[in-house]
């Protein structure tokens, strides 16, 4: 479970690096999202979207609210704990 806040860059690093591991890809969904928050895909081998979650674009951390939302809604891909180093 995340216990400390990260930068939105390195909440999508670390999900970029679990989706390799368990073969899927990430990719932007362009055009989608509000204001400063981005939406991103994850896809299985046939291209199919298989989870979504959403960040920010600012400079800012991120709550451990959000991050813990975002690990507990792709776990069933990446398995328990995938966001810990």
């Amino acid at each position: 479970m995340v216990n400390k806040r990260m930068k939105a860059q390195a909440a999508l690093k670390l999900a970029r690096a679990a989706a390799r591991r368990n073969d899927y890809t990430i990719d932007e969904l362009p055009g989608r999202g509000k204001g400063s928050h981005r939406m991103f895909v994850v896809l299985n081998s046939e291209q199919n979207i298989v989870g979504r979650f959403t960040l920010t674009s600012h400079s800012r951390d991120i709550s451990i609210g959000v991050l813990r939302s975002i690990e507990d809604g792709l776990s069933h891909l990446f398995g328990a704990k995938w966001m810990e180093k």
